[in-house]
């Protein structure tokens, strides 16, 4: 009988751990280090105070001199860092050719690579292009952190970015997209969450989005709000981490290899022995095959992991002690 509830036991649990891991979409979430704040208050914090508090990360500045040569001249002039933003996006859309393909993989291949790809005239997506405008700020002296547009289960959507206005003390949300910004009645830039209250509340939004050159429109960027409700924000900034030289960390010897595993084995491994974008911080909960938490859904592998290990044990010490009783 007790052999009987084990192989039940190891088979019920057994198939719920295959099932729970079986999609990507949930497995992902599991490899993340998410740091859940409460409110916006707290993802809103300067730089330092985010750097004191959960770690916030950038690449040095000194690291960027090929970003700043060709930002320098483009900003020349700007009268607020909004503006430095949309003409850094604009740059970034002139490097177009309409007949290029678009650039190559993701944002994998790190700012340098994608920056060349995008002056042969590639047009990028929205990851890349968030990508290279974050080299280009963080360059000029100016602190980034990636967006992850996200549904309530862990589905991303979108790639942006935020950045801060050292005049004006604050986070504003940048759109490759729609290479542009919002802002409130006054004229202030806002930040994603602030946008996306904004929206939801009913409140107008002024989008400051270019007229001649974008992959969003007005509608198309409002329903992307509406579709992904969660952000992600990126703790880790090192985008020059995303180079080949400098990919899966102590394990950067092996990176010929390590690059040709198959999509998403490479980026796994990339978040475990390097240091990609793995760590975030998000507001809100997020959610696990829409049952549970991410703690409580690591909390639940364990638990299977658990009960498997020890129901396979309790089969095997039966099934030997059957055997030598039928000797």
């Amino acid at each position: 009988m007790r052999r009987r509830w084990a192989g039940l036991a190891l088979a019920c649990h057994f198939a719920l751990l295959v099932w729970f891991l079986g999609s990507w979409q949930r497995t992902r979430l599991l490899l993340y280090e998410f740091h859940e704040v409460p409110s916006e208050a707290h993802i809103n914090l300067s730089p330092e105070q985010l750097l004191a508090t959960v770690g916030f990360e950038e690449d040095a500045v000194d690291q960027l001199v090929m970003f700043r040569h060709i930002a320098d001249p483009i900003v020349a002039g700007a009268s607020s860092s909004a503006e430095r933003a949309r003409r850094l996006g604009d740059y970034i859309y002139s490097l177009r050719h309409g007949a290029q393909a678009d650039v190559d993989g993701d944002v994998r291949r790190g700012p340098v690579a994608l920056l060349r790809d995008m002056q042969s005239g590639e047009p990028g997506n929205c990851g890349q292009m968030s990508v290279v405008l974050a080299a280009f700020w963080r360059s000029l002296g100016g602190h980034t952190r990636g967006v992850r547009w996200a549904t309530p289960d862990g589905e991303v959507g979108h790639y942006a970015l935020e950045l801060w206005d050292q005049d004006a003390q604050r986070w504003f949300y940048y759109d490759m997209n729609m290479n542009g910004y919002a802002a409130d009645a006054n004229g202030r830039t806002l930040s994603i969450a602030a946008l996306r209250s904004n929206l939801l509340t009913g409140e107008n939004l002024h989008l400051e989005a270019s007229l001649t050159v974008g992959d969003f429109t007005k509608e198309e960027f409002e329903q992307a709000v509406r579709d992904f409700p969660i952000e992600w924000y990126v703790l880790s900034n090192h985008s020059l981490n995303k180079e080949p030289g400098r990919r899966f960390g102590k394990l950067n010897r092996f990176h010929t290899w390590f690059e040709r595993l198959p999509n998403p084995i490479d980026r796994v491994l990339d978040n475990l022995t390097g240091d990609r974008d793995r760590r975030l911080i998000v507001a809100g909960r997020v959610q696990i095959a829409g049952l549970t938490s991410l703690q409580g859904g690591r909390v639940l592998v364990g638990y299977l992991v658990l009960i498997c290990l020890v129901s396979g044990v309790i089969l095997f010490t039966q099934r030997r002690s059957s055997s030598r009783w039928s000797v």
